[in-house]
């Protein structure tokens, strides 16, 4: 695994390239991949545009909200600087989240974001039960309403459904902006 780091807007990002071969193989060769959970852009995009009110939110750090399993972490190490600093000793660490780029990783999220969804059916409206399981394309809600208010309580709901569950849904978007409003400036996209 090799790490790169990416300065974004004025933040560090550290990216680790799980294709990267060592000895003729990577890590992402050794993976299972899993089902494939993911909601299809083509089904996706077109309930996005039925409505006239469209919104979209984002998760926070998807991949690193979910845990590899504590037997697992071994296989996710990696070495790096003693502090941060690359004049000092070389340390190993290993992950214990989900790595974005992992072969494995949207199968293992998307799992944790279907299993919230049913394990809170029932406390939440079937509305919101069904957006989480329908209208998510990898890490973005993508939803559509013909008012202004239900956009609104949706958006509400998701964030409390999907924070039981651990996510982070935030970066909140609208053509509307009644509807951008009515969101904490703090949950809102930037730009």
């Amino acid at each position: 695994m090799v790490c790169f780091i990416l300065k974004r807007k004025k933040k560090l990002r550290v990216v680790f390239d799980c294709a990267a071969r060592f000895k003729g193989t990577s890590l992402n060769e050794q993976l299972l991949e899993g089902h494939n959970m993911t909601n299809t852009l083509v089904g996706t995009l077109p309930r996005f545009r039925e409505e006239e009110i469209a919104f979209m939110g984002d998760f926070d750090r998807m991949f690193y909200k979910e845990r590899v399993r504590q037997e697992d972490t071994r296989f996710l190490r990696f070495l790096w600087w003693n502090d941060g600093n690359p004049f000092s000793n070389v340390v190993e660490f290993q992950m214990m989240v989900h790595l974005f780029g992992t072969t494995s990783s949207p199968s293992c999220v998307n799992f944790c974001l279907r299993k919230s969804a049913q394990d809170w059916t029932g406390h939440y409206s079937d509305e919101t039960i069904k957006n989480v399981l329908k209208n998510f394309y990898v890490d973005d809600c993508l939803k559509s309403v013909k008012y202004v208010k239900p956009a609104i309580f949706l958006a509400k709901d998701l964030q409390r459904l999907l924070g039981n569950g651990g996510f982070h849904l935030a970066k909140w978007t609208s053509n509307r902006r009644q509807d951008v409003n009515s969101i904490p400036v703090s949950e809102r996209a930037r730009g």
